[in-house]
């Protein structure tokens, strides 16, 4: 399932179902991949690390994150993440739409908090630690959203909005606060950047040049290449290629397609540079990743 969603980096499907948008995902790096590359959702996601350490990338701010942090992450922000130190690294994802808590807008709630929230007007911090104040009213109620999702007992829907509730309850009081200042990441910098990755998302099948992705944005292709690298921390032809890269993984342990095929399939018709870049990446080849992978699988 985290497959499919990582392909794109808009994602356009609603987490869970249109009825009660609500999931947890379970993420285990790198057993199918070591990165995850900078995506958005409409959704609200709240990631809890049980395992290892992450670095992760939102609104462009990079943090480190350790077992036990928690990370909020507001509908629309831009974020990623790859593996840190060490070898292995768990998480849990709590993915949801707010309008299940918050879709009638004459509700006080709503007016009082959640409009507000949605459109920027509140500050938080982006990782809570284990060594934060009130972190320990916080987390019982992410392990009983995580729990309820696991168990799926009569009345669940009912039990996670009554949760959901409880975890606001506690960001409100204790974590959010109003935010007077203007917001300190350009909106238009942001568009830009979710203009060019979702140019590549729909593209990097085809060949891919600085010029047509500089053009997306209206920039000069030197100002660009700049302007990429500062704000993604890597070329954009990195970016590209690690792009294609999970993709490629993703062919690899879901269909019996040839590696040429694989390599085709993304753009990349060199099977030799693919086969290069691919180890370059995973330590193995493409023929020994999917071996290896399927034998850890089963």
């Amino acid at each position: 399932m985290l497959h499919d969603e990582f392909l794109n980096l808009k994602e356009n499907v609603p987490h869970g179902d249109l009825l009660f948008p609500f999931m947890v995902c379970d993420t285990v790096m790198p057993t199918f991949y070591s990165t995850f590359p900078l995506h958005w959702h409409e959704d609200m996601e709240i990631v809890y690390v049980e395992e290892g350490n992450l670095i992760q990338t939102v609104d462009l701010d990079e943090y480190v994150l350790s077992p036990g942090d928690i990370v909020i992450i507001k509908p629309c922000i831009l974020h990623s993440f790859r593996l840190g130190d060490y070898p292995i690294a768990k998480t849990k994802s709590i993915i949801f739409n707010i309008s299940m808590i918050s879709d009638n807008t004459t509700d006080v709630c709503s007016v009082k908090y959640f409009t507000p929230f949605k459109e920027g007007q509140y500050m938080h911090p982006q990782i809570i630690h284990k060594n934060n104040l009130h972190y320990d009213d916080l987390l019982p109620i992410i392990k009983e959203l995580i729990l309820l999702d696991k168990k799926r007992a009569p009345f669940y829907e009912l039990k996670v909005k009554e949760t959901l509730f409880k975890m606001f309850s506690v960001f409100f009081k204790y974590y959010f606060e109003k935010d007077e200042e203007e917001p300190s990441i350009n909106d238009t910098t942001t568009k830009n950047i979710k203009v060019i990755l979702d140019y590549i998302r729909t593209n990097y099948m085809n060949p891919i040049t600085v010029e047509e992705l500089a053009s997306a944005v209206n920039l000069s292709k030197h100002y660009f290449m700049r302007f990429f690298k500062k704000f993604m921390g890597m070329t954009c032809i990195e970016y590209i290629n690690d792009y294609r890269l999970n993709v490629a993984t993703h062919l690899l342990l879901t269909t019996t397609m040839q590696i040429t095929e694989v390599s085709n399939s993304i753009g990349v018709t060199n099977l030799s540079y693919f086969n290069r870049i691919f180890k370059k990446k995973y330590g193995m080849t493409p023929k020994e990743y999917r071996r290896n992978m399927d034998r850890s699988i089963r």
